[in-house]
C-alpha cells in the first residue's frame, strides 16, 4: 500500500484521513493540532481516535460508547466521506 502525503513512510496513522473523517462527523472543529498529538504516539488509527476523543471530546462519553465512536470514525474514513467546508469555517459572533 502506498503512503499518502499526510503519512510519513512507516507511520501507522494517516492524520489527514482521520481529520477528514472526524470533520465529516463534526468532531474535529478547532482540534487539528490535538489530533496530530494523539496520532503521534498511537500504534494504529483506532488508538489515535480513542486518545483524541478522550482528550478533546470527552463530554461525548457521557452519552456514547467510546468503541462505537471509534467505529463511526473508522467507517467514515473507509467511506472517504468529506464534510462541507462550511463546517470548519463557522465563526460564532
Amino acid at each position: 500500500m502506498e503512503a499518502s502525503p499526510s503519512v510519513p513512510a512507516g507511520a501507522p496513522v494517516d492524520t489527514g484521513a482521520l481529520a477528514e473523517a472526524l470533520s465529516t462527523l463534526g468532531l474535529l472543529y478547532g482540534a487539528r493540532q490535538a489530533l496530530a498529538g494523539a496520532a503521534a504516539g498511537a500504534c494504529d488509527e483506532a488508538e489515535a481516535i480513542r486518545t483524541f476523543i478522550r482528550r478533546e471530546r470527552g463530554h461525548l462519553l457521557a452519552t456514547y460508547d467510546l468503541e462505537a465512536l471509534v467505529r463511526l470514525v473508522l467507517d467514515a474514513r473507509i467511506a472517504n466521506s468529506r464534510a462541507p467546508a462550511s463546517i470548519e469555517q463557522f465563526n460564532p459572533a
